[in-house]
């Protein structure tokens, strides 16, 4: 059986099959929609991973998604409380970071193709919407070297099927890819890039975590676990990669050629536009014998991505935020990425510090992490964050709409926000957003006046009690 930490996707797979948390297809699937179909239903409800068996056109190949799916398996792939998580992730990043370590050979190098052996049609990629042109790689991880300082970016990106050895690769501006493409652009050469598809879920969640620059990703991974990461070099440049990896795509994207990208199905919900793109041009593919591909559903949430991408960005608010607001005691994404997000805040220090609440509110929106957000909402420390329903309960019982709404314009947003006027090249006017804080708290006193006299729930020992012995009752 797997077991923490997980070293390849193959370990976490053993341990999830062993928990009952991963379901086997042999049903035949397609890549024009069912196999994101699928994904899509198991974000809404909760359901297990899977890994699809017979992939209609494929054969031999297998498809593995939705291993981050859930909170639960989020937790279990970093061995983590449910209880006390941010807490427990705070102290484990407050380690020195752990580079990886470099070895000779690793199972991605079974299998390696060069030239005319190069087909990526080949391969049982997915499309994840009805109007895609062509399939997305959505589960690759892109590694670039910095040509200057050596920093290696990792970073969990989409790569546009175009041609048997060619991809479209989106870069945005304000990304560390962006940042690295352009210096080999200003050099008029083109930059080396190596995709990892299939990895170890502590690999996956690393890519996610807003690194600052020049902070190589993969360091993450022993800062979680406490050993260093097993990495090989690719075969045509020098970038490192996992040894462990399914897949590992090498190419070279040309300074100066771009391709049509899109539409492709994004994150708000929405398709994306066409876009000039830089392209990839495939060099060489490495390969485990019997290797898996993986794929993550993306478009109308809830999905993999949006789930994960959710307990992320709850981690680095709550660590960038606590030594600005102390106060602050938990973070809950509540929808899209971190567009919606509740924060609680100590009630005690609320009721003695008037004005609290906002102050936390700013400090969420001004770092990294939180230039997302377009609606926050403040509730107290003894509301569950991730629990939609407490969270609208505070509003609807807590919040006056004439009072307690603060809306902030000219902010950081999301250059695909829906609500924004497209620009044109598939985004929206970026740069310029608007930033609503509701807050959703307890008013002080005389709150408790009349009928409010203490929220109406069964006795505290007797929740207490059902919670303990839940499986008695059949629960």
């Amino acid at each position: 059986m797997g077991s923490f930490p997980f070293k390849s996707l193959r370990e976490w797979m053993e341990f999830l099959e062993e928990k009952g948390e991963l379901v086997r297809n042999k049903e035949e699937v397609d890549i024009w929609g069912d196999i994101s179909a699928i994904s899509r239903k198991i974000a809404r409800e909760g359901g297990p991973a899977i890994i699809h068996e017979n992939i209609q056109g494929y054969p031999g190949w297998r498809v593995f998604s939705d291993g981050l799916t859930t909170r639960r398996r989020q937790l279990w792939a970093l061995d983590l409380p449910e209880v006390g998580t941010l807490e427990a992730v705070l102290e484990r990043l407050s380690k020195e970071p752990m580079k990886p370590k470099r070895v000779e050979w690793g199972p991605c190098k079974e299998i390696k193709l060069f030239g005319d052996d190069i087909d990526l049609t080949k391969f049982p990629i997915s499309f994840t919407g009805e109007y895609e042109a062509t399939p997305h790689i959505t589960a690759g991880i892109s590694f670039l070297k910095d040509p200057e300082t050596g920093w290696t970016n990792a970073g969990i990106r989409r790569f546009q099927l175009i041609g048997k050895n060619k991809l479209c690769n989106l870069i945005l501006p304000f990304q560390h890819e962006a940042v690295i493409f352009s210096k080999y652009m200003k050099q008029g050469v083109s930059t080396p890039i190596s995709i990892v598809i299939g990895a170890d879920p502590i690999v996956y969640l690393s890519c996610m975590m807003p690194a600052p620059d020049q902070f190589d990703e993969m360091d993450y991974w022993g800062v979680f676990t406490g050993e260093a990461l097993e990495v090989v070099k690719s075969e045509t440049n020098d970038i490192w990669v996992p040894a462990t990896s399914e897949i590992v795509i090498e190419g070279e994207m040309a300074p100066y050629e771009r391709e049509l990208e899109g539409p492709f199905p994004e994150f708000p919900g929405y398709y994306s536009g066409l876009r000039m793109c830089p392209v990839i041009h495939v060099k060489a593919i490495t390969m485990r014998e019997d290797a898996i591909y993986q794929n993550m559903y993306m478009g109308l949430p809830p999905s993999e991505g949006h789930n994960t991408g959710a307990f992320v960005y709850e981690v680095e608010i709550y660590r960038q935020v606590k030594p600005l607001i102390p106060e602050i005691k938990d973070v809950g994404v509540l929808s899209t990425w971190s567009l919606t997000t509740a924060v609680s805040i100590d009630k005690t220090a609320r009721r003695r510090t008037p004005g609290l609440e906002k102050r936390l509110a700013m400090a969420v929106k001004s770092v990294k992490a939180g230039v997302m957000i377009k609606n926050l909402f403040i509730v107290d420390d003894d509301v569950d964050v991730r629990n939609l329903h407490d969270v609208l309960w505070s509003l609807s019982v807590k919040f006056q709409p004439a009072k307690d709404i603060t809306v902030v314009t000219d902010v950081p947003g999301i250059f695909l926000d829906p609500s924004e006027p497209w620009v044109g090249h598939g985004g929206t006017y970026s740069g310029h957003s608007s930033f609503g804080i509701f807050n959703c708290t307890e008013k002080l006193a005389p709150y408790d006046e009349g009928y409010k006299r203490g929220v109406a729930l069964p006795p505290p020992y007797s929740l207490e009690k059902i919670e303990k012995n839940i499986s008695k009752y059949g629960l």
